[in-house]
């Protein structure tokens, strides 16, 4: 009978090791801020560009904590975790096997975007990447990432940012690399970041 069933269905889910339950639910993205202070030097502010490369050390959304790189091209990176094998890998929910991060997108008034998504206009204006600019005393949100899977630990590298001199002009697309950069052409502009850090929003 279906009461019988169900009961051997508890008493074999009962028998099976904790490491081989996983559970089958939904995993819906997380929002992660990068906070960062900066020096500015000769430089008025700056702005993370969507197109740019960056390498993250992320860690799994899971018990044992797996810490990988992940590298973002264009905006998006995927990573395989390597931690589960076989009929366990073929068992266990997707966020167990892949992460997935991304610059968030936000979405349009009125549609799906109600919620976290919905609510990037009021954190970086019309976009996840909002400007930076004056001297840095407090850590200010830059950028926002769409996390599935995976839960952002360091900024390692990368990250292009469009420059703006003390007129307002644009001079340059600086790749932020080892954490700063300084303009080829004045070698007295440039940029530092002192610190950063990743917040959930």
């Amino acid at each position: 009978s279906v009461a019988i069933l169900a009961q051997d269905l508890r008493n074999t889910s009962r028998s099976l090791p904790a490491q081989h339950t996983f559970s089958k639910r939904v995993a819906m993205p997380m929002l992660y801020g990068l906070y960062v202070e900066a020096e500015l030097c000769n430089v008025s502010s700056f702005r993370f560009s969507d197109s740019s490369d960056w390498i993250f050390q992320v860690q799994k959304r899971s018990r044992n904590g797996t810490v990988e790189p992940i590298e973002l091209q264009q905006g998006v990176g995927r990573l395989e975790w390597g931690d589960i094998h076989g009929a366990d890998r073929l068992a266990c929910d997707r966020s167990e096997r892949e992460a997935t991060m991304r610059i968030a997108r936000p979405r349009k008034a009125g549609g799906k975007g109600k919620g976290k998504l919905g609510k990037l206009g009021k954190l970086c204006g019309e976009t996840p990447l909002a400007e930076y600019a004056g001297q840095g005393t407090f850590p200010r949100l830059v950028a926002v990432f769409e996390c599935e899977g995976c839960e952002p630990l360091e900024w390692t590298t990368g990250g292009i940012a469009c420059v703006q001199d003390e007129n307002g002009q644009e001079v340059a697309r600086a790749q932020l690399d080892s954490m700063m950069w300084q303009d080829p052409r004045d070698v007295e502009a440039c940029i530092r970041i002192t610190s950063h850090e990743f917040r959930r929003l």
